[in-house]
């Protein structure tokens, strides 16, 4: 009796454990990217940001928004088998594929339609997002 619960307990212990270290994988991935985005000139030199487009980014959830347009798209982070690969699905449009960390300065690198930008995280308030795009 007492090998059976000993046994029971074992494997009640390995099943918890796993679940928590998939659910932390998870968690890290989420969290990994959040934070406000701050387009840059370039993702070959040091980033210098160009405030005219951000990504806001929660979670599983990216807000796009530039400044000329005062457009606003929303969409969804979906991870893919790829370490460090992401795919955005935009509710107005196609899909754009991320790619973090890029470059020594850890900038987010983002493709949409074949055209390639960078964003990174915002540092100096003077650099976040303008109001509109919290819509």
């Amino acid at each position: 009796m007492r090998k059976i619960t000993l046994i029971l307990f074992l494997a009640i212990s390995a099943c918890i454990f796993n679940c928590k270290e998939e659910k932390t994988k998870v968690d890290e991935s989420q969290t990994l990217l959040n934070g406000n985005w701050v387009l840059d000139f370039g993702c070959q030199q040091d980033p210098s940001p160009n405030p005219i487009g951000w990504l806001i980014i929660h979670n599983n959830s990216v807000i796009s928004c530039l400044k000329e347009s005062q457009s606003v798209t929303k969409g969804l982070i979906v991870k893919t088998k790829n370490q460090g690969i992401y795919q955005f699905d935009w509710q107005k449009g196609g899909s754009s594929t991320a790619e973090y960390p890029v470059t020594q300065w850890q900038l987010l690198g983002l493709t949409s339609q074949g055209s390639s930008s960078c964003y990174s995280r915002v540092r100096n308030p003077a650099n976040n997002p303008p109001p509109f795009c919290n819509m």
